[in-house]
């Protein structure tokens, strides 16, 4: 699979992906840019066992990268 992280779209697609699955009950995780190089995605994940993620990652589209997860 090539690098999700080169643009906005392919890592929209790419998280969207990776939540539809049936131990997920629920997401709000969002990805938005306010430029073409860099973007954020933010929001919690609650799995079927009622664990909680809630995470935010800055997103580097130009070097493909996540620079800070939270």
């Amino acid at each position: 699979m090539e690098n999700p992280l080169k643009s906005l779209k392919d890592y929209s697609q790419f998280i969207t992906t990776i939540l539809d699955k049936p131990y997920i009950k629920r997401s709000t995780v969002v990805v938005w840019s306010d430029s073409s190089f860099s973007g954020t995605a933010e929001g919690e994940i609650l799995f079927s066992e009622d664990f909680r993620l809630r995470m935010r990652e800055e997103l580097d589209f130009e070097d493909g990268l996540i620079t800070s997860y939270g």
